[in-house]
């Protein structure tokens, strides 16, 4: 099966996905490690909660409204804009446990879908010194747009279309660049490792959370090795994350781990090696 087959197969899966349940159903469905509480405040808007070592943490996040059939899946990258999906809601979980990651850093989030939840959340309580969220589909972006108006930020926070074929070349540094379940598709994946390397300062860390899924999870740790990157894989990264996984496996029959946990890829530049000759 070469690349295009691969990645038809792959629109196919998420399109039966949502032709066998309507999107308000997967958008509402309880996200699968349960470390937010949901509140719904109207159709559109709902209040993200958690309480995390002892502290209380929330956003105001509101669904697409786009909405997407499976035609358009089979497309075009709707997916973001379908749900939070379960990486995304990790990610954020992960950036509210490892706050003093975040102080007085600049933050880019790359294919935040319709919320960069992870993002949103490094905004409003990592004390950083500016956020850029960012995805490639304009609905989402928009989305985003409409949540940072909603939510009350200390942080300098902007967001924008970014597409990783198309990223400019003069592409700004960052101290912290964040990613979920960004590796679906076979043919974005060298796309996006070239914009983790262009964006990512020569002291800083990419923190990508994805599921195995196959060997597209191992086939990205391999192109960004190639580009020079150095990829740490992390599968018990956070107590309460392992602890939901683990129940997950115990107890429910239809949960595929393979497909459905994410694991934790930390991602930095290898340090220039400078020859200095001595006289």
């Amino acid at each position: 099966m070469n690349a295009k087959e691969r990645a038809r197969n792959r629109w196919k899966l998420l399109a039966n996905t949502v032709s066998k349940k309507c999107q308000d159903q997967i958008f509402a469905s309880q996200i699968s490690y349960d470390l937010f509480n949901i509140e719904c405040i109207n159709t559109e808007w709902s209040k993200y909660s958690s309480c995390v070592q002892n502290n209380n943490f929330s956003a105001i996040v509101c669904r697409s409204p786009i909405i997407v059939t499976p035609e358009e899946l089979m497309g075009f990258n709707n997916t973001g804009n379908v749900r939070i999906w379960p990486s995304e809601e990790v990610l954020a979980y992960y950036v509210l446990s490892n706050l003093d990651s975040f102080r007085d850093k600049t933050v880019l989030e790359l294919g935040g879908g319709m919320s960069c939840l992870a993002g949103i959340m490094a905004a409003l309580y990592g004390f950083c010194s500016d956020v850029h969220l960012t995805d490639g589909n304009p609905n989402s972006v928009y989305n985003v747009e409409r949540i940072l108006e909603k939510n009350v930020f200390t942080t300098k926070v902007t967001c924008s279309v970014l597409k990783w074929d198309q990223r400019p070349s003069n592409i700004c540094h960052y101290d912290v660049v964040l990613a979920a379940d960004c590796l679906f598709f076979d043919e974005a994946r060298d796309d996006l490792v070239r914009t983790i390397a262009a964006s990512l300062s020569y002291s800083g860390v990419a923190w990508v959370a994805a599921p195995k899924r196959g060997t597209t999870l191992y086939e990205f740790i391999k192109m960004a090795q190639q580009e020079g990157l150095i990829c740490t894989v992390q599968q018990n990264y956070n107590t309460l994350v392992w602890e939901r996984h683990s129940n997950q496996v115990l107890y429910n029959p239809s949960y595929d781990a393979d497909s459905h946990y994410p694991l934790l890829i930390s991602i930095t530049k290898a340090a220039k090696i400078i020859d200095c000759q001595f006289q």
